[in-house]
């Protein structure tokens, strides 16, 4: 059952029981009015036709003054007035008010007092007439009792279905933003982020419109940042395609023609005999290929850091620096890897930062040194690359796709990034220029036993490393 029909239900239910009680309360006080009603009306009558026959030296007809009497209480409304011989017999009667709409007979049993009737002691000059008896004839009091019943059971209807029709226009009325938030929440299930809840809302609902709004905006701004990173992928992908195939034009493109060269002369050679020449274009051949291995492995190794982080992160670094010493010689690279070993996840987010720190400082900055360190604790690692290169133009750093794609790696496994000059006062040279890379990797996240909530003591894990 809907929140609406169980609040309408309760409702009429309240309102049922109410004029279940106003009825009770109406009855008792309608049997109490009709009695007191009927007892004061005997007590007036008896009163009153006393007073009649006060007269008793009047020359009239005893029985005619008697009959007098009874005829004074025709169209009474509570009282019937009847008289009757010494031996019973009926000699006059009263007629009472007969009321125009009379109480159903069921009301009037219901409402009915059970008065005894009164017969008013005569005058000795009466007594061989007969006497008189008064009767209640309470009619008209419950048929007065029962219209207003009849009009209270109006009024409580008219009041019932005006309090149902308010409540029930209050409870659709507050309803209503609820269906609103119910289709915004679809629409932003179907990926509308557009969608916003309206301002004009009850004070009670305004934290979830605050709270719906906000979490669109977040969605909208998450979803702004998933383009533009699949963007930055795309590029980044091209780029390194771009990369890859000039390293594979330039430096194995002429060896592969070379080696086609040398295959041609070879075949020459045998064909004039000449086996002395065959020698030197094999050793060529061989020193050819030799050397495309070496560069196809280095292909390999940027293409998929994992093979090399088979020996470790202390080995993979070490393949890095001196893959970068043969093409930089003048540029010195140190690294300090302290602590035991990573988990191989941490040590993937590891490698890629020293590898995209490095590769950055040799491209842009153009360094003489560069330092690597890693720090291992209970609950961290932090990876820290330091250059004494050209550092950012105007002291601040650029995120471009190298540097977006990182900080993305480090936040995915729950770490932070910190990339700026060298107002840190860190590096190989005193020099202001440079630029340090730091990240700090939470080892919880690898099954260690780091506390959430904790942060690394970077000044003494960097004085340890």
């Amino acid at each position: 059952m809907s929140i609406q029909r169980r609040l309408a239900l309760s409702t009429t239910l309240v309102l049922l029981f109410s004029l279940f009680v106003a009825f009770g309360l109406t009855y008792e006080h309608a049997v109490s009015k009709v009695r007191t009603e009927v007892q004061a009306a005997l007590a007036v009558a008896a009163t009153s036709a006393l007073s009649s026959l006060d007269d008793q030296d009047d020359p009239a007809d005893p029985a005619k003054k008697l009959r007098g009497v009874v005829r004074d209480f025709d169209g009474d409304r509570h009282v019937r007035a009847a008289l009757l011989a010494p031996d019973g017999r009926l000699l006059a009667q009263s007629r009472p008010l007969t009321p125009e709409e009379a109480a159903p007979a069921w009301f009037y049993h219901l409402l009915k007092p059970r008065l005894p009737g009164r017969e008013p002691a005569l005058p000795a000059s009466f007594a061989p007439i007969g006497h008189l008896v008064l009767e209640a004839d309470p009619h008209n009091e419950v048929t007065e009792a029962w219209s207003d019943t009849i009009l209270m059971l109006k009024v409580m209807t008219v009041f019932f279905a005006a309090v149902l029709l308010l409540a029930f226009l209050t409870i659709r009325g507050a309803l209503a933003p609820l269906r609103d938030v119910c289709d915004a929440l679809g629409r932003v299930g179907t990926g509308d982020r557009t969608v916003r809840l309206k301002p004009d809302l009850a004070s009670e609902l305004m934290p979830l419109r605050d709270g719906f709004n906000a979490m669109a905006d977040r969605l909208a701004a998450a979803d702004e940042q998933n383009r533009l990173l699949n963007e930055q992928i795309i590029t980044i992908q091209e780029e390194e395609r771009a990369e890859l195939a000039r390293d594979l034009h330039d430096d194995v493109a002429p060896f592969v023609f070379a080696v086609g060269a040398d295959a041609a002369m070879i075949r020459q050679y045998l064909a004039r005999g000449n086996a002395t020449e065959i020698g030197p274009r094999a050793d060529s051949i061989a020193e050819a290929v030799r050397h495309m291995q070496r560069h196809l492995k280095e292909v390999l190794s940027r293409l998929a850091p994992g093979a090399l982080l088979d020996l470790g992160l202390s080995g993979a670094v070490d393949n890095l620096i001196a893959f970068w010493a043969t093409r930089r010689p003048g540029v010195l690279i140190a690294s300090a890897i302290d602590g035991e070993p990573l988990d191989p996840p941490l040590d993937a987010v590891a490698f890629r930062v020293v590898q995209e720190s490095v590769s950055n400082a040799l491209r842009h900055g153009d360094p003489s040194s560069i330092a690597v360190t890693v720090a291992v604790d209970e609950a961290w690692a932090v990876v820290t690359v330091v250059d004494d290169g050209r550092g950012f133009a105007g002291g601040g750093a650029r995120f471009g796709f190298g540097l977006t794609g990182m900080t993305e790696r480090v936040r995915s496994i729950g770490g932070t990034l910190d990339v700026r000059g060298h107002g840190l006062n860190q590096g190989p040279g005193p020099g202001e220029g440079g630029v340090t890379v730091r990240a700090v990797l939470p080892l919880r996240q690898a099954g260690r036993s780091g506390r959430a909530g904790e942060t690394p003591d970077i000044a003494r894990m960097d004085a340890e490393a």
